[in-house]
């Protein structure tokens, strides 16, 4: 009773994130659909491990290739997930199939030695009983390099994969600071911490897959420290992956920079009436550009007060500057030392500052909305920073 126990945790914590994540409405949401496809995954994997465990070989000769196959998915679906998330726009087949190119190849290749066994021979395989035949034990020989192989693809999956996954969010997260003057709401902070969650979740499959789940047999003691980390990760990986919207930097720059582009040439010479001169894109900036955008950049935020705008983004001010994101980033980063989200708040934090001083009446929500910031919350974050 107690081993069930213990193999159930994690069936009922998958279970349940494939029941909220595929009967919830997600029109418009990719990412969270695609959580709800790795979550099926991971499910028919400890399902396939309950039935291992228990034992119940009449019945888990059935799902054991359908394992071997779930278990190598569970990394680079993870990471589809990720790039869900931050820079692929949808799931496709053609940009994404090379992720589960390699667990298809070796599904197939452990499936085929599977076909040519009987029932008991198989059976005599998967808890590893001896066999008779020289025919038997060369299929058998083959079929234990293939499990070889797998586990071996696991755990280079394992670290690649995770370390794909960190790179991808700590790029988005340095351009989201770059691009948004309020990064509350335009952040992946919970994938960090779901990455923190899953790579927890990966050093535990990949103990269990060195040391063999063979070895776990018989040993209902052993299973308490995967089930007990299972569980509770993978829960947490559901939670922080159905509160975690998408933050597509990459198309969204892209599609800013055309409609930047289209409407505006970027500024060039700066004449003696004030009028600038079109200059191609690629160009670096004179230092009379320089001085002419850094001019009116002081004047929308000294005079015009425009860091108010709560939903400011770098690409509506390079747009009132007439010029394009990428020029306006490099005179913020150099000239003022601060990335575009730290440079509007120092004008909102002095902003809110001032009103805390002439209208002390006023509470920490009305001053942080007067002052432009998104929360309260934004507000302290943007001071500590």
């Amino acid at each position: 009773m107690f081993k069930l126990f213990l193999l159930l945790n994690p069936v009922y914590a998958t279970l349940f994130w494939v029941v909220v994540l595929n009967t919830v409405k997600r029109q418009g949401n990719e990412p969270k659909t695609f959580l709800g496809r790795f979550f099926m995954v991971a499910f028919l994997t400890f399902v396939a491990h309950l039935l291992y465990f228990i034992p119940l070989p009449e019945i888990y000769v059935y799902v054991d290739t359908i394992y071997y196959l779930t278990h190598l998915l569970v990394f680079p679906l993870y990471y589809i997930y990720v790039r869900l998330l931050s820079i692929d726009r949808n799931f496709s087949v053609k940009k994404h199939f090379k992720h589960l190119f390699i667990p298809l190849v070796l599904f197939v290749l452990y499936t085929a030695g599977v076909f040519f066994m009987t029932k008991t021979e198989y059976i005599s395989f998967i808890y590893n009983t001896s066999v008779d035949g020289e025919g038997m034990k060369a299929l058998f020989l083959y079929q234990q390099i293939v499990s070889f192989v797998i586990r071996i693809t696991f755990v280079i999956q394992g670290v690649v994969y995770m370390t794909l996954s960190i790179l991808v969010v700590n790029r988005n997260q340095r351009n989201v600071v770059n691009f948004y003057s309020n990064t509350e709401d335009d952040s992946l902070y919970k994938v960090q911490w779901l990455n923190i969650t899953v790579s927890l979740t990966m050093t535990t499959s990949i103990i269990m897959e060195v040391i063999g789940k063979k070895s776990f047999a018989g040993h209902d003691f052993f299973l308490l420290a995967p089930s007990v980390i299972f569980t509770v990760m993978l829960f947490c990986i559901g939670w922080l992956g159905n509160t975690q919207r998408a933050v597509l930097l990459t198309e969204i720059e892209k599609e800013n920079e055309r409609a930047v582009a289209d409407e505006y040439t970027d500024i060039g010479e700066v004449t003696d009436e004030g009028r600038h001169t079109g200059l191609p894109l690629q160009e670096k900036l004179t230092k009379s550009q320089n001085i002419y955008i850094k001019k009116r950049l002081e004047k929308l935020f000294e005079k015009d007060r425009i860091y108010l705008n709560k939903d400011l983004t770098i690409w509506e001010l390079a747009k009132q500057l007439e010029t394009n994101r990428s020029y306006l980033s490099q005179i913020i980063n150099t000239d003022y030392g601060h990335n575009f989200s730290a440079f509007v708040n120092s004008y909102r934090i002095r902003h809110a500052e001032n009103l805390q001083q002439s209208h002390p009446e006023l509470s920490q929500i009305d001053i942080a909305e007067m002052s432009g910031f998104g929360s309260v919350k934004s507000w302290r974050r943007a001071g500590k920073e």
